[in-house]
């Protein structure tokens, strides 16, 4: 009786999981079509094949189903990059981490839409959390004395140009190639100062993608 009740709950557990991750889905998508404006517990329940009743169960209002998915979309987003070693030095670690930006974009177009092309009501938890690890990032170019500006100024210049070019690769502007190098390595040269026998590093992943 006891493996049967098991069974049964576990049944249970794997039927609801399912159902949240084909709500999630739906409202990840009505984001990156239309941002929060998109999402109306109707339409979900109506693409989902669920009930209202079901989506508050599993997720309470609205705001909160959308901030689960905005802030399941930025987990990922900065998970892409600890999958790579990061240089050493932090002015070429914020250059690896601009191309790293701008390939999940490409590869992950729905996903960027989500967290940063429709502003959100709030912000969310890991969005915050996110920004910080920028604002960190620059912070280290800052105490080895190689920052030409705040900490502040930096990390919001570095994400409003990695964000521009990002948009506008994803959206059909420019295909991918060298733009997005360029555009990096002008935004670097401005934010910080050289570091003695260093080379500057003249491709990228993207311009790597492209090719082949």
């Amino acid at each position: 009786m006891a493996m049967a009740e098991t069974s049964g709950r576990v049944g249970r557990d794997r039927a609801a999981q399912a159902t949240q991750r084909r709500i999630l889905g739906v409202v990840e998508r009505l984001l990156a079509q239309g941002g929060a404006e998109a999402v109306s517990i109707r339409e979900v329940c109506l693409r989902a094949g669920v009930t209202a009743p079901t989506v508050y169960h599993h997720f309470g209002d609205k705001q909160s189903l959308v901030d689960r998915v905005i802030d399941e979309c930025f987990l990922e987003f900065d998970r892409s990059f600890l999958r790579r070693r990061m240089p050493a030095d932090p002015v070429e670690a914020l250059r690896a981490g601009f191309d790293r930006y701008v390939a999940y974009g490409i590869e992950h177009p729905s996903h960027y839409r989500v967290i940063f092309q429709h502003r959100a009501a709030r912000p969310t938890a890991a969005g915050v959390g996110s920004y910080e690890k920028l604002r960190a990032a620059v912070a280290r170019i800052a105490a080895v004395g190689r920052l030409r500006t705040t900490v502040d100024e930096g990390a919001f210049v570095f994400w409003s140009t990695a964000h521009g070019i990002t948009s506008l690769l994803i959206n059909g502007f420019q295909p991918p190639g060298e733009s997005a190098a360029l555009v990096r390595d002008a935004l670097i040269d401005r934010l910080t100062l050289p570091a003695s026998g260093k080379k500057k590093t003249q491709t990228s992943e993207v311009t790597h993608a492209a090719r082949k």
